[in-house]
């Protein structure tokens, strides 16, 4: 595996692994984020050509997310009995961890080189009360790359105080190359019959669990998701695509849970985290720039490994209360295949 590094800009450093079928993956400690996947020359993950261009134009693409992840309604959480308000970045609502939050961090890191396999760990102090979460976290993302094609992503994380925590990765794919072309013609299967409906368009849980079946955002047998984004579902409808906390049925690190595919181009997702929140960059004529060229609507699609937002709403949800001294740890596998 050949490890190159080089300046990205502001501080932060460019990291990339290339493996020996020259396939490169790239990583910075701007918010321990991947910024570029390239198989047979073509990008199929969403990144900026510097780290001046995540600060002005959009700080997620890639990042690490914390201390939690999705939005938390009235950025409300209850510890021990207690209601803590924490930062409402997305007023009234607390957005992935608050303004500031671990996306926007420059975070030390130390590079592995093992022989069919290269690593980076990505490691921050989350000081006590930051964004008004309780307890100083230290937090660390193991980014991996071997010559398999699997990216894998540990998160670990130790805090001196009970508090929350429920990180994320935001990568988004887009397998034909380029965020000026929508995934519509993307084939995708996902291993969940239920998923958890948003309220309005402030994008909160309504409060239930609703079973998939007979429906567009059912992806277990697997469809285009150009025939979801046809439908009139109303959870469609509302976010002008897909915004949605899908919860696994089956929770192990050993079963593909996801499968994104098109042409001789697939990737598998495979995770301990019980939901997977599919985001689809609904963001109409609002797509920033990558590259020099707009991105689409649907120009990208997220996997974002987590407990489902709105615990506190739906306690079937999970737990993402962290007790002090308790050692978290978590892993999400991105599997790369090219069909012959």
């Amino acid at each position: 595996m050949k490890i190159t590094t080089k300046e990205f800009g502001l501080g932060a450093t460019l990291i990339t692994f290339t493996s020996k079928n020259d396939i490169s993956i790239s990583f910075t400690n701007l918010g321990a984020r991947i910024v570029d996947w390239s198989v047979n020359g073509k990008s199929i993950v969403l990144g900026f050509d510097s780290a001046q261009e995540y600060i002005e134009k959009d700080s997620y693409p890639g990042a690490s997310i914390g201390r939690t992840a999705g939005r938390i309604k009235n950025g409300l959480i209850e510890l021990n009995g207690k209601n803590i308000q924490l930062n409402q970045n997305e007023f009234p609502q607390t957005l992935h961890g608050g303004e500031d939050g671990f996306d926007l961090k420059l975070w030390r890191f130390e590079i592995f080189d093992q022989e069919d396999r290269a690593s980076v760990r990505f490691d921050l102090t989350s000081n006590d009360g930051e964004n008004g979460y309780p307890g100083k976290l230290d937090v660390a993302v193991t980014h991996s790359f071997d010559e398999q094609g699997r990216w894998t992503i540990d998160y670990d994380a130790i805090s001196d105080k009970d508090t929350v925590f429920n990180p994320t990765g935001h990568v988004y794919f887009n397998l034909n190359g380029e965020a000026s072309l929508p995934v519509d013609n993307h084939y995708l299967k996902l291993a969940a019959t239920h998923f958890v409906p948003l309220l309005d368009k402030t994008e909160i849980v309504r409060g239930d669990i609703v079973e998939l079946r007979d429906t567009v955002l059912d992806f277990r047998a697997g469809r285009y998701l150009a025939e979801t984004f046809a439908s009139d579902m109303e959870q469609v409808q509302l976010v002008g695509g897909i915004d949605h906390p899908f919860l696994l049925d089956e929770v192990s690190l050993e079963k593909e849970q996801a499968c994104l595919s098109l042409d001789d181009l697939r990737v598998s997702v495979y995770t301990d985290r019980p939901s997977i929140v599919l985001f689809t960059a609904n963001f109409g004529d609002l797509g920033t720039i990558y590259h020099g060229k707009p991105q689409v609507h649907h120009g990208g699609i997220t996997f974002e490994t987590q407990i489902a937002p709105g615990s506190r709403q739906i306690s079937e949800l999970g737990d993402i209360s962290l007790k002090a001294g308790e050692k978290f740890h978590s892993r999400t596998i991105y599997q790369l295949n090219q069909i012959n």
